[in-house]
């Protein structure tokens, strides 16, 4: 309560109390003083409308009620309910705690402190197995906490368990509602996000420098390499508020892997509003119940992350893992140890060199939770135990920051998950591991007790304050945080959140979504009608053709008729529902199972693909991306070609999920739809990629095709598709072409109208030489193969038919311009 608020209280009492003591009284001694004021708890109970009507019926003020001034000098105390509790119900804890209450007693910083303390040593190298078998302690489980005073002060100890016990005979609506009044960041809530964790994983990335959503070394260099995704794992973290944060931070630039409880806890991404989920893949394990406790579990979530990140793990690893403690408040952290050892083991099992850790933690008194976080301080360059503005001050939330993965954290890693084996297979012994590291091996490191220590003195004495708090609100009903809409604009600024409320994000019709993501191309949409450029001879081919080296292909798929252009538009509206283009002119829902982040406008082919040769040979569709002009919002329509397909191989990348099942129209659980970015190939690697072909058995055919594989990392087996054509696209302006300067020996650009000539380093801003999408998609050129003789490597000049384009055709060409 606010200096203010409480003199405006007591001024209002102290009027009503004057008002009625000098009311005269037909017993009074004329000449007598006026009785002395005298303040009183209860008068607080009554309305000065209840004093007069008291007044006039006899009444004064510190007298007794009976005729001769005799008997309780209180009026009978008003009647107040406080939620379920009961009429007249008093809480003595609650009242003890309440008494201590001072403002002044609260500390608030925004930014929040945030202490590291760096491991400058290196001797992890040297510390094997049986060393971190010796620190092991094993003893009977313990079911109290008030006497581990090894890392904090006993007076703190004491104070915050008798904190927690004074709220013990308090309902939980009372309790909830006196913490909803008292937390200076309660309006905060989940901002725009499903949940407070998402807000809670703003505050901490903005209070560690957005080290997770734009991790970077100690020079400043970032560590997601160009063209790369940024990968994270979210464990222990149902419905999912943490990767709803970085998703809305990244957008389809990172790529989620998930980790949680199946059931009423599991992920909701049908919730996501700020962000969109398709390019978050929820596993659950080997069990497929998502227990992080099961070691078949943990092995199987890692390689699922390793082999889709080619194995080099993850940039960062969030854990937010908890459960309720209803009436065990005290002991939650004994409860949660194995909750806390099986994150920091799944971390160590998936993260990469210098990859980052958030791990959510409670009270860290007992020697096993601080003996693990001594580990985790040993396998990272520097760790922080930080408690956020956003996690409530009456908790004993905190979370556990590591910076840095070191790159020889093997041996740690593999100790833990033996000791999480022994505990698995144990489930009911009556011992339990008590030290994770010896005390005596803690104790020699005194920077690092020091840090706990202070850290959880200062966190405790926080705590503490923020139940006495509570306690005060829950005692007075009418008491208010008048910061709250203040600190809650303040921070959304400082975390880069917007202040406005939750909404659905808008689901627009095809062609007003169309509209938004053409811009100024709307106007003049039917240019994604004109068709490609047909090649049928070799002399369209001499003619539409020009400069090689400023022409790269894409190999496309052969459909069942051939003579038709299998490539089209696709349009994501996002939550699986894809429109493609038709050859009509109009938008058609497209029947593959495929999960694309919205707002996206791609051109590509559905593919027919392969796994494996002959009977035993398995046929997946996939969607191979050609060329694109906005992926999830970005738009990339202006580009230089090879710009944009290095952007569309990113998104792929971000939305493959190899494992995933997804439920198709008619109700049946199908494989998702691979997405794939085409390689594009300069022209004059024609040949080259010819060689690279070979012929395929396939399924229901006995005739082999020529095909090409596919590597994909998505499975062991060939995967495959028969190739039916070819694509060529310009990289240049159609008024532009390239030539190599003999004087510089380096390439610059012609003019062909102008007659003007321009190295790239000396462009003017204005001068564009790079083919946009639209330019690039009008100019296509289309070599479509009717019959299989097309592709021969030698064919006689007097077979090849009129009207046909063949490979043979092609090498004379190429042979040809590549000689002038």
């Amino acid at each position: 309560m606010s200096s203010s608020s409480e003199e405006d209280s007591d001024g209002s009492d102290s009027t009503a109390s004057e008002q009625f003591e000098t009311v005269p009284d037909e017993e009074s001694v004329p000449d007598e003083p006026p009785p002395k004021k005298v303040k009183t708890e209860w008068s607080k109970s009554y309305s000065s409308t209840a004093f007069k009507m008291m007044a006039n019926m006899g009444y004064k003020s510190n007298q007794g009620l009976g005729k001769l001034g005799q008997g309780r000098l209180e009026p009978v105390e008003a009647a107040r309910q406080d939620g379920r509790r009961g009429l007249g119900l008093k809480l003595e804890k609650i009242s003890s705690a309440a008494e201590q209450w001072q403002e002044s007693l609260e500390e608030i910083r925004i930014p929040e402190r945030m202490d590291w303390i760096q491991n400058n040593s290196d001797d992890l190298d040297s510390l094997t197995m049986a060393d971190l078998e010796d620190w092991v302690r094993i003893a009977p489980k313990k079911k109290i906490i008030d006497d581990e005073t090894n890392f904090c002060d006993p007076q703190i100890l004491r104070n915050v368990l008798s904190s927690k016990s004074a709220f013990d005979e308090l309902d939980g609506n009372d309790m909830r509602r006196a913490r909803t009044r008292s937390n200076p960041f309660e309006t905060i809530r989940g901002s725009i996000f499903q949940n407070r964790a998402a807000v809670k994983m703003a505050n901490i990335d903005s209070l560690c420098d957005f080290m997770f959503t734009d991790p970077k070394d100690k020079n400043g260099v970032s560590l997601v390499k160009e063209n790369d995704l940024l990968y994270f794992a979210d464990i222990c973290a149902g419905p999912g508020g943490f990767t709803e944060y970085v998703l809305y931070k990244k957008s389809w630039q990172a790529k989620g892997f998930g980790f949680t409880l199946r059931g009423q806890n599991d992920f909701k991404l049908d919730n996501f509003f700020a962000a969109s989920p398709e390019t978050f893949d929820a596993f659950y394990g080997t069990a497929n119940d998502g227990d992080i406790f099961n070691p078949e579990n943990q092995t199987s979530f890692a390689e699922y992350v390793l082999k889709d990140t080619e194995q080099a793990g993850v940039h960062f690893v969030m854990a937010d893992g908890g459960f309720s403690v209803d009436g065990e408040e005290n002991i939650q952290e004994i409860l949660s140890k194995k909750l806390y050892m099986c994150q920091c083991l799944v971390a160590l099992s998936i993260l990469r060199d210098k990859g980052h850790f958030v791990c959510k933690l409670f009270d860290l008194f007992t020697p096993f939770s601080v003996g693990l976080v001594y580990l985790m301080y040993k396998c990272f360059e520097e760790i922080s135990i930080c408690k956020p503005n956003t996690s409530r001050p009456a908790n004993s939330e905190r979370y556990l920051i590591c910076k840095w993965k070191k790159s020889n954290t093997e041996t740690v890693r593999r100790h833990l998950s033996a000791i999480n084996q022994e505990m698995w297979d144990n489930p009911n012994s009556d011992t339990d591991v008590r030290e994770l590291v010896a005390l005596d091996v803690l104790f020699r490191d005194k920077e690092f007790v020091e840090y706990v220590t202070e850290s959880n003195n200062r966190l405790g004495h926080n705590q503490i304050v923020g139940l006495i708090k509570i306690a005060a609100f829950c005692n007075n009903p009418d008491l208010k945080e008048p910061r709250q809409a203040e600190y809650r604009s303040k921070c959304l600024e400082l975390w880069g959140l917007p202040d406005k409320m939750r909404q659905a994000p808008e689901m627009k019709s095809p062609d007003a979504l169309l509209a938004e993501l053409l811009r100024d191309w709307n106007g003049d949409k039917s240019f994604m009608s004109i068709p490609a450029t047909r090649l049928d001879s070799k002399e369209k081919l001499c003619q539409n053709i020009t400069r090689i080296p400023d022409w790269y292909f894409v190999p496309l798929s052969r459909s069942e008729d051939n003579a038709r252009d299998t490539a089209t538009f696709f349009l994501s509206r996002g939550r699986g529902i894809i429109h493609k283009w038709s050859p009509t002119g109009r938008w058609e829902q497209c029947d593959c199972v495929l999960e694309m982040s919205p707002k996206t406008l791609i051109y590509g082919e559905i593919v027919q693909e392969q796994i494996g040769e002959g009977s035993k040979g398995i046929m997946v569709r996939a969607l191979h991306i050609i060329d694109g002009i906005c992926l999830g919002g970005i738009n990339i329509a202006r580009m230089p070609l090879k710009e944009r397909l290095k952007l569309c191989d990113k998104f792929a990348r971000s939305l493959n999920k190899p494992n995933k099942k997804a439920t198709s129209a008619d109700g049946n659980h199908v494989q998702m739809t691979p997405i794939r970015c085409k390689k594009l190939i300069p022209l004059q690697e024609l040949n080259n990629f010819f060689q690279q072909m070979r012929p395929y058995k396939m399924k229901n055919n006995s005739n082999e095709r020529l095909g090409i594989r596919i590597r994909s990392g998505d499975d062991t087996s060939e995967r495959f598709y028969v190739v039916g054509g070819m694509m060529f696209l310009n990289e240049l302006m159609h008024q532009f072409v390239s030539a190599i300067s003999s004087k510089h020996n380096t390439v610059y650009y012609f003019n062909v109208e102008t007659g003007q000539s321009f190295f790239l380093n000396r462009l003017p801003r204005d001068t564009k030489v790079f083919s946009s999408f639209k330019n690039c998609f009008i100019r296509r050129q289309l070599w479509k193969w009717t019959n299989v003789y097309q592709v021969l490597e030698v064919m006689p000049k007097d077979m090849r038919e009129q009207g046909t384009l063949f490979r043979m055709d092609f090498s004379e060409f190429l042979e040809e311009r590549l000689k002038n």
